[in-house]
């Protein structure tokens, strides 16, 4: 299997046809073909049905498409890095949806300042792709919470408590702290895509407190807009919850996550430094850094 097969098989699938694969990488369609025959070959299964000059890819062929553009787009990031050379390279950072947008955005400032020459790319994505990209190597560090983290190294940012999010006019927030028992039968909504309010709603759920959902939706301003419309309450990090929004702490339910940053164990020295110190920079971040080593896992 060669690179240039993979180019193959992903010109071919883009154009829908040999035909049309063969002239968008300016070479022969008997060739083309013939690397194509040669990869199925290899596989020991068809990619590709071929019907009256148009090409669609087998269910398997499918799958194998999704690893071949992976692959070769890693193969290009790297001819990119070593043609760049150390002073100026690309550096892939993910993050969680669930991590505040301050944070990033102070993290891409601070890296601007440190890595001057370098080329930033930030993806968004849930923690298993988050962790899977980061262990493989696709992802040179992501923000993250300490246990949905990949093997590496981890730097520490900050510690974030979950407590309920309600109007400022709500009986929790004048009352200023509420206990688990007081959400029984509260009208709630669901944050779907965070992490930790699934571990809120089961420690709830095994105290035998039964929430009354009102709204479900995986996008924070969304569901923030339905507490503030009184739709309900909801339970989240601090750093996510906008002003004019009450933040009620939940006396005997103490949950938190620990923000920070997952470092691929094959990332460059001298990019690790930088993102350390980027890190550190609490005003590029607009957040208060503790004292933090790398540290392994």
């Amino acid at each position: 299997m060669t690179l240039r097969q993979l180019r193959y098989l992903i010109a071919v699938v883009a154009a829908g046809s040999i035909t049309g694969g063969a002239r968008s990488l300016n070479v022969s369609q008997p060739a083309l073909s013939a690397g194509l025959a040669a990869l199925e070959d290899e596989l020991g299964t068809p990619l590709l049905e071929r019907q009256r000059g148009a090409v669609r890819l087998t269910a398997l062929g499918r799958r194998f498409h999704r690893r071949a553009l992976g692959i070769v787009r890693d193969a290009d990031l790297a001819r990119q890095e070593v043609r760049r050379g150390l002073e100026q390279s690309v550096l892939t950072l993910g993050v969680l949806p669930t991590v505040p947008m301050g944070l990033v955005l102070g993290l891409a400032e601070a890296l601007r300042r440190h890595l001057p020459a370098v080329e930033l790319t930030i993806r968004e994505a849930r923690e298993p792709r988050l962790a899977e990209a980061v262990g493989l190597g696709r992802m040179d560090a992501a923000l993250t919470i300490s246990d949905r983290a990949a093997d590496g190294w981890w730097v520490p940012v900050r510690d974030d408590p979950l407590a309920v999010v309600c109007p400022p006019g709500h009986d929790f927030a004048r009352r200023g702290s509420v206990r688990v028992a007081d959400l029984d039968g509260e009208a709630f909504v669901l944050r779907m895509h965070c992490e930790r309010g699934r571990d809120a709603q089961g420690l709830l759920d095994s105290r035998g407190i039964r929430l009354r959902p009102s709204f479900a939706t995986d996008q924070d301003a969304r569901a923030f807009a339905a507490v503030r419309a009184g739709l309900g309450v909801t339970i989240a990090p601090r750093t996510l919850v906008p002003e004019g929004l009450g933040f009620v702490a939940i006396e005997d339910l103490g949950l938190t996550r620990r923000l920070g940053l997952q470092l691929s164990v094959g990332l460059d020295e001298r990019l690790l430094g930088a993102l350390v110190a980027a890190l550190r920079d609490a005003e590029a971040a607009q957040m208060v850094i503790p004292d933090a080593n790398v540290s392994i896992n």
